[in-house]
């Protein structure tokens, strides 16, 4: 059975860039940068290095990713390497993290954040917890389930398309914003980004950069799920590595670009009041430079952003325990590896997914309803930051895999030195330092998401044997 249930190898070389650059785009970018500009105390340059360092560090481990991904290939990349260099029960704990952890959180929090966005388009003063977000969430998140399951090739079109309508935006901010903040002096703007020059680099602590740096690692997410299609594109070996690091770059320059762009046109007061949404500066920075009608048009585009990586990530997900059943691991391996005759989706897989999802939809709604507390902080409410969580627990997992790699090709010929001992090593620190950068900013919260991680990885104990 297992055998006969084989996912066909249909992508072509700019599909697979396109469902690269698809991952990794989306609301992250347009949430983030308010972020960034708080912790790095409203000085832009602070902020534009955190977005380098960040994407620096991450592509070090994309880097390693392109490496394995020419040796490894089965179904679901992160699995492959980690059992082809650590062990196949360590693969096993990565695939379990990446089904009921990585992918299905994501699907949560993006359908949310995208919910949220409508809501600042619909007028709405509060758009984080409220029952119109939490509706559209879980609207947001049947529809999509409904589409990959009854038209599985049109997400990846889908993709394709929304890819365009996620990086326009971004295009526009970043050119136009720049533009007209440094030479239009009599608008006003120009005076915005003199205000953000202006504030004292002392005035940016270590904890509030580095805090930065792993900010940023939630919209450069999206890469680790693009792995799990190595084995569907067409001569993988070859296109997979170059399609991941082209992505990857190409995202990384439009995102500084847009950052400068984004700051630069917004009220500083505004983009750095805590009380007003990411989303909220947003919209204003861009109803600043296109006028309100436009700055609705981009709210749109932001949507449909939202949307595509959405799907996507729905796409991604239902391979999670598909992957897992397909090594005869999991629960019920012999359900979750069939894919349905007509569509070729792995439904049961995909079902079980779309219901953790929504577990942890309810983690979303208890952070916003001070559900949690912190012992011994007289009873403060503790923000569980869904998408720090699970990038922290990747960024660990990671550190033995190139370890591992080490140990295994450290003789292989076929590999050249700098990929077998130079490249480990940095992409080594490259995660160990996003590591540590959340531990700077607040070394609590990474207990608190060790100690979450190691009771759902108990949880899956078993299911690690091999039926």
């Amino acid at each position: 059975m297992f055998e006969k249930n084989i996912l066909k190898r249909q992508h072509k070389f700019f599909a697979t860039i396109c469902i690269v650059i698809g991952f990794i785009v989306g609301t992250g970018i347009f949430w983030q940068p308010p972020t960034v500009y708080r912790y790095v105390d409203g000085n832009m340059w602070w902020g534009v290095l955190a977005w380098i360092v960040g994407g620096v560090a991450i592509s070090t481990c994309v880097y390693m990713f392109s490496v394995m991904a020419r040796k490894y290939e089965q179904v679901h990349g992160m699995v492959d390497y980690a059992e082809a260099v650590v062990g196949k029960k360590f693969g096993y704990l990565c695939g379990w993290f990446f089904t009921i952890m990585y992918q299905t959180a994501g699907y949560a929090i993006i359908a949310w954040i995208t919910a949220s966005f409508t809501a600042t388009l619909a007028g709405h003063t509060v758009t984080r917890n409220t029952p119109f977000v939490f509706f559209m969430t879980a609207f947001y998140m049947v529809i999509t389930f409904v589409v990959n399951y009854l038209a599985p090739k049109l997400p990846i079109r889908f993709n394709s398309a929304t890819t365009v309508l996620r990086v326009v935006p971004l295009l526009l901010m970043g050119t136009a914003g720049v533009i007209i903040a440094r030479f239009v002096g009599d608008s006003g703007y120009s005076q915005v980004i003199v205000a953000t020059d202006t504030v004292a680099a002392a005035n940016v602590t270590r904890a509030g950069f580095m805090g930065a740096v792993f900010a940023t690692a939630f919209a450069y997410n999206g890469w680790q799920a693009a792995v799990a299609f190595n084995s569907e594109v067409n001569d993988s070996k070859r296109k997979f590595p170059v399609a991941l690091l082209a992505g990857f770059f190409l995202v990384m320059v439009i995102y500084v670009l847009y950052f400068i762009g984004v700051v630069s046109a917004a009220d500083p007061g505004a983009i750095m009041n805590p009380e007003i949404t990411g989303q909220a500066a947003t919209r204003a920075a861009f109803a600043n430079l296109f006028g309100e009608k436009a700055s609705d048009i981009v709210m749109v585009f932001v949507i449909m952003s939202g949307l595509g990586i959405l799907n996507m990530c729905c796409l991604g997900m239902s391979r999670g325990l598909y992957s897992l059943a397909r090594r005869g691991r999991g629960p019920i391996p012999n359900r979750m590896v069939q894919l349905d005759p007509q569509t070729g989706v792995p439904v049961c897989s995909m079902i079980t997914c779309v219901g953790v999802s929504f577990l942890w939809l309810m983690v979303i709604y208890g952070t916003y309803n001070d559900w949690y507390s912190l012992p011994g902080a007289g009873g403060e409410p503790f923000r569980f930051i869904l998408f720090d969580f699970y990038n922290m627990i990747f960024f660990i997992l990671q550190i033995p895999i190139f370890i591992g790699f080490i140990a295994r090709n450290w003789r292989d010929k076929n590999i050249n030195w700098f990929n077998r001992f130079i490249a480990p090593l940095i992409a080594i620190g490259g995660a160990g330092f996003m590591t540590f950068a959340l531990v700077q900013r607040s070394w609590q919260h990474a207990v608190v998401y060790l100690i979450i991680f190691t009771i759902l990885a108990i949880g899956g104990l078993p299911f690690v044997r091999k039926r």
